[in-house]
């Protein structure tokens, strides 16, 4: 769903080229979610009853906290995802408290809409409903907290069902999604991720735990409010919407956990940016639950709120500091260091960097077609003068060409099969091309570097 919110920008390349050369299309979009989070954070505030000056001021803390502001403007899945949970929270919690049917309808539209972002909203969103129908169990008939359950999770389920079904419509396998070569599953086989903290966490319950726990530098600050939402749970200090902020928070993050046990987890930071919504949510809920006590002497609020506020801050601060620790701040430590000391990203070995010696050739061979997969080769495609030259993945007749090749498509460029790029299309069908066994491709250029290019030309010989 991330990239098909783009299509109606990306049809702007003709008129803007950047939409797609530069990943403008990508950054909008994110910073659109991300500012529609913010607003589902302040509405979420407002519940707890958050004084409106503080709930702006906490709500910027949040805008504010590195990572937040990153995934808010690098065009990636994350801050979309996290303004879905955010929008599912903000309509839950509003049901308990006005028991509006619309708001729970809301919740259950974002947590769908969540599914389309990533696959982690499914077990948000179960522990999510879960916590709903535990929330009411007592206060309310079977069939009304069961019918809430059923109305919050209707959407999901359609929306789950109906990408089951396109995935058997398009690609002839329902699960495509789960096990195509191109998944997560597949890529983390590789090892390409695996890291000595990951394998630590391999098969042992407790390495996944203290690998999982390692993350809640992110926001120190919720560390310690874990521990106190427990006494919300039971009591005279009873308060349900505890039960939907643990679930919720436990859910957002029960996807990696059991990745990260079996052993197909990434070694990434932006899989736990959760916490940082956690910390603030929490916080604020309890800090407004200790605040009535004095909320109508104005001096005490004022104290109280100051250092609430102070607290979410060096929760910020925080995360720049944890993020510099190459476990917990792969791969975004180094791109906030350079933010911070306002250097140039071009400085940093990215993906364009890499690929530009294969832009800079295919550029200066414009009537050259080549077959290439998109999997790998993206930043070469979109960074091309001609990108209409390419043939690429989503093309009906790729497979085609790539097994018979000969007439049809005049070079054929290809990575090294190493980690990841073993999964590239070319390297599954002519494994032994990158290392210039086919009889029928001679080789144009190599590229040495990055992904190690080779351009190989399809001869008359080809099949």
């Amino acid at each position: 769903m991330p990239y098909r919110v783009c299509l109606p920008i990306v049809s702007l390349y003709p008129l803007v080229p950047a939409v797609v050369t530069k990943g403008l299309a990508g950054i909008f979009v994110s910073a659109l979610f991300g500012a529609w989070g913010a607003v589902h954070l302040h509405r979420i505030l407002t519940n707890f009853s958050v004084p409106k000056p503080w709930s702006y001021i906490i709500t910027l803390i949040f805008a504010l906290n590195p990572l937040i502001a990153l995934y808010g403007a690098n065009g990636m899945s994350d801050i979309m995802l996290l303004s879905c949970l955010l929008g599912t929270y903000s309509g839950v919690l509003d049901y308990l408290t006005t028991h509006a049917l619309r708001r729970l309808v809301s919740a259950g539209i974002w947590m769908a809409l969540g599914l389309g972002m990533r696959y982690e909203a499914v077990p948000f969103g179960a522990l999510v409903i879960i916590g709903l129908m535990v929330a009411q169990w007592k206060t309310t008939k079977p069939e009304i907290w069961a019918g809430s359950a059923m109305i919050l999770g209707a959407p999901i389920v359609f929306a789950g069902g109906l990408w089951i079904y396109f995935n058997w419509a398009i690609m002839k396998n329902p699960v495509y999604f789960l096990n195509s070569n191109y998944g997560n599953l597949a890529q983390t086989r590789t090892g390409a991720y695996l890291t000595p903290a990951l394998d630590h966490a391999y098969h042992s319950l407790p390495g996944t735990i203290e690998y999982v726990a390692h993350f809640l530098l992110l926001s120190w600050p919720l560390a310690l409010a874990l521990g106190i939402m427990f006494f919300f749970l039971w009591g005279r200090h009873l308060d349900n919407r505890a039960v939907i902020l643990l679930s919720g928070a436990l859910g957002a993050i029960l996807l990696e956990i059991g990745f990260a046990y079996v052993g197909h987890l990434g070694s990434w930071d932006r899989y736990f940016i959760s916490f940082i919504a956690d910390g603030v949510l929490m916080v604020s809920f309890i800090a407004s639950k200790i605040g009535k006590r004095f909320a109508h002497r104005k001096l005490p609020a004022i104290l109280w709120w100051t250092t609430m506020s102070v607290l979410l801050l060096s929760a910020d601060v925080g995360t720049f500091i944890a993020a510099q620790n190459p476990t917990i701040g792969h791969p975004d430590g180094i791109v906030m260091d350079y933010a911070w000391q306002n250097r140039s990203m071009q400085y940093l070995s990215d993906t364009f960097t890499r690929a530009a010696p294969v832009i800079q050739y295919l550029d200066h061979h414009p009537h050259l077609t080549v077959l290439a997969d998109a999997f790998n080769a993206w930043p070469i495609i979109i960074r091309s003068k001609n990108f209409n030259r390419f043939i690429i993945t989503s093309d009906y007749d790729f497979a085609s060409i790539l097994h018979n090749p000969k007439g049809r498509v005049a070079a054929i460029l290809v990575p090294e099969p190493t980690g990841v790029a073993s999964l590239d299309a070319v390297n599954r069908v002519w494994p032994q091309m990158w290392a210039g066994h086919v009889p029928w491709a001679t080789l144009l250029k190599s590229f040495p570097g990055g992904a190690n290019w080779r351009l190989y030309e399809v001869t008359p010989q080809a099949p």
